[in-house]
């Protein structure tokens, strides 16, 4: 009889990674081209927010 090979868990590293957090995202230009904001507050701590709503 042979055995068959032992399937990998869940890898945490990956998991971890794949969250929102970690993405890339682009920063707001503060000064100068591309600075116009339409909304009149926006909140630069969009991180904490999305912890909050969890």
């Amino acid at each position: 009889m042979s055995k068959k090979p032992a399937k990998p868990g869940p890898n945490k590293a990956k998991s971890i990674v794949a969250q929102p957090l970690f993405r890339s995202r682009q920063e707001p230009a503060g000064k100068g081209k591309g600075s116009y904001r339409r909304e009149a507050f926006q909140s630069r701590d969009w991180e904490a927010s999305y912890f909050l709503a969890a």
